[in-house]
């Protein structure tokens, strides 16, 4: 089964109280930036005391100077969808990236890579409108990617044209399994409040990160040197709380950034997420956990 919605909804919360109340769930993460270990209070990962013991796995896979694909995030998945069958466990999936969702639910693999390209492609690429540049390029050879590319992502629009000039256009990242949905033999919990409420919450948890050492943990990254990675250069909030500490931004511009930034998140999250038919959509935690709690039952009901 999966627990799904737009970044601070609630997801964690809410898997957290399922496996507290059933052993034999586990929580897998289908989240991008929780791999990384040295992202722990920007990514909202549950502290050891909300977790009390209870595994979650595929947090905290990877470090920040490693690129991390969605190849290598299907790779894990795997091994740990066998390690939780073969003990007699059921996976609890939790997050919102959609790709991670999609690969881990349907098999979906990730498109061809064409290294040698890709590197071009970097190179020529330095953010602004070199990234706007290649967005164009993109869009007048694959209207599709171009659709579901957000423009100022510089990776995704480059990956979109490493996987389009690399196949000679047979392949594209809006792979037609990306409009395909096939029937699963479980339940999918999305979770959304709406917008306002939304909104509300996604402040309060970002006010909450900073209360709880945000910028301190982005101070010890840059004291650490660390040569941060593409993918891992993507997560929200660190790239401003950096340069809060260099001087060259107030936290409160920052801050309202981020804001801004994590909202727009959401409406992208959400939009992917509400193509799936397959989800079942709850307002609020306490109709989710009736949702699950049903399916578990039904589950129970199967193996008796």
């Amino acid at each position: 089964m999966g627990i799904v919605g737009p970044t601070g909804v609630g997801k964690t919360d809410l898997a957290l109280e399922v496996a507290r109340l059933h052993p034999d769930c586990e929580i897998v993460s289908v989240d991008s930036m929780t791999v990384y270990r040295e992202f722990t209070v920007g990514t909202a990962k549950p502290s050891s005391e909300e977790l009390g013991g209870l595994p979650y796995h595929l947090i905290d896979v990877a470090s920040i100077t490693e690129e991390f694909s969605l190849g290598r995030f299907i790779e894990l998945f795997n091994l740990t969808l066998m390690d939780l069958e073969q003990r007699g466990k059921h996976a609890v999936l939790v997050g919102g990236t959609s790709l991670y969702l999609r690969s881990a639910l349907d098999g979906m693999q990730p498109p061809p890579r064409y290294n040698g390209l890709r590197q071009w492609l970097e190179q020529l690429d330095v953010g602004g409108e070199q990234t706007a540049s290649l967005f164009r390029i993109l869009k007048s050879h694959d209207h599709g990617a171009a659709r579901i590319v957000d423009p100022t992502n510089s990776r995704r629009v480059i990956r979109a044209l490493e996987v389009s000039l690399g196949s000679s256009g047979c392949a594209s990242v809006s792979g037609s399994e990306l409009h395909a949905y096939p029937e699963i033999p479980t339940v999918l919990v999305g979770l959304f409040p709406g917008w306002e409420a939304l909104a509300t919450r996604i402040d309060g948890r970002i006010d909450r990160q900073l209360s709880s050492g945000w910028l301190e943990e982005v101070t010890h990254i840059i004291e650490q040197r660390y040569i941060i990675s593409r993918t891992a250069s993507q997560a929200i909030g660190y790239l401003e709380l950096s340069a809060v500490v260099a001087g060259v931004m107030d936290l409160e511009e920052a801050v309202s950034v981020i804001k801004r930034r994590t909202r727009k998140l959401a409406r992208r999250q959400l939009a992917w997420l509400r193509r799936d038919p397959r989800i079942v959509w709850s307002e609020s935690a306490q109709e989710g956990r009736e949702v699950i709690e049903r399916e578990l039952s039904r589950i129970q009901d199967r193996a008796s």
